[in-house]
């Protein structure tokens, strides 16, 4: 693995933002208040490229997935957060057999969870099951939990968002398949292993939130245009919040604020208690979103869509943005690697964001002076 440590330092630059009740704010700078800054160091991690992170504050460890140039998918990467460096790759299966995507950790118990697909061929028939990886972050040993499995051409679809309610040992998967298949929600018991499946929307579920304190679940459905809000203790569709193709979803939990991100670059903060919009944040091609109740940041992850698709163009790919809900300001960070992932340790309120430019992956570490 190419991996070295890079010196380069960055900084947020804070910019004032008017986020205006029952408005839309355009994300743009032009602000003549001195800036304070956050301090982002980066290391370079390899040459592969991150698909989804999770944290463990315990140990101060990240684990994220990682796709090669060749196209395998089975790779975990475990850094240490105390030393800023890749201490152990994970295998996971065979590269032409398990492909994984997004990944979560239950804390309490060190076992990490990453949705993906197996690929078997059963009496000369290929099929591609969504699966459920349980995974044992001490010696690393896993276990697949066949969920579905694909056959029929034009049937296009995936697990997509993962959550997990360390209280009650539920897994919550989210299945996105815009194309038939079986789009919904898996809720797998962590003890059993057994799962329950939930079938409520025509095309499934891209985004997936717990708040632990209401007991309630947070499914964004990406095409069928709503957040459905599901009681936890019987999986039962409480309300149904009509939005605009919900990606990214991020709570804040002092305010009973629920923040959602759509394709069409928006972010709308909505009351839960009306469930009205209070405000949006227009972007260009926003990625994730994540709120930090500790120094009550929202950040937001977009894309410059012009400049990722010019082969030829040497600028802006991404901007981290945090939004200060209470004094209307932003902080900014702009980088020529595509951003996707943002990960906040709560013990340190250090971000963690990961970039990739074609040829190597690099991870971004924000701290605030």
């Amino acid at each position: 693995m190419n991996m070295s440590r890079s010196s380069c330092t960055a900084h947020f630059t804070i910019i004032s933002l008017s986020l205006i009740l029952m408005g839309t704010t355009v994300l743009q700078s032009g602000s003549s208040q001195v800036p304070n800054t956050f301090s982002v160091s980066s290391i370079i991690l390899g040459n592969d490229k991150p698909i989804s992170v999770a944290i463990d504050e315990k140990t101060s460890k990240i684990y994220g997935t990682f796709a090669t140039d060749s196209g395998a998918k089975n790779l975990i990467y475990v850094i240490d957060t105390a030393q800023n460096k890749v201490i152990d790759t994970i295998k996971i299966g065979s590269e032409n057999n398990d492909f994984l995507s997004n990944i979560a950790l239950d804390p309490n118990r060190g076992v990490l969870y990453a949705t993906g697909q197996h690929i078997v061929n059963e009496n000369d028939t290929t099929i591609a099951y969504d699966t459920l990886y349980v995974i044992n972050s001490t010696d690393n040993k896993f276990k697949r939990i066949q969920l579905y499995g694909e056959t029929e051409e034009g049937k296009e679809g995936s697990l997509a968002g993962i959550s997990i309610n360390p209280v009650t040992n539920q897994i919550y998967v989210g299945s996105l398949y815009p194309e038939g298949g079986k789009p919904g929600i898996y809720v797998i018991d962590g003890n059993s292993l057994q799962s329950v499946y939930i079938d409520k929307w025509q095309y499934g579920i891209k985004d997936i939130l717990l708040d632990p304190e209401s007991n309630l679940l947070y499914a964004g459905a990406k095409y069928d245009n709503m957040i459905s809000v599901i009681d936890q203790s019987n999986n039962q569709i409480v309300d149904n919040i009509t939005v605009q193709s919900p990606i990214a979803l991020t709570l804040n939990p002092e305010k009973k604020i629920l923040y959602e991100a759509g394709t069409d670059g928006k972010v709308n903060a909505i009351d839960l208690s009306t469930k009205k919009n209070l405000s949006g944040i227009q972007g260009e091609f926003v990625k994730n979103i994540l709120y930090n109740p500790n120094d009550k940041l929202l950040y937001i992850i977009d894309q410059n869509m012009t400049n990722i698709l010019s082969k030829n163009s040497n600028g802006t790919k991404s901007m981290a943005i945090a939004v200060n809900t209470t004094n209307n300001v932003i902080n900014k960070f702009e980088t020529d690697f595509i951003v996707e992932n943002i990960l906040i340790d709560s013990s340190t309120d250090q971000a963690y964001l990961f970039g990739y430019d074609g040829n190597n992956s690099k991870l971004f570490i924000a701290k605030s002076h």
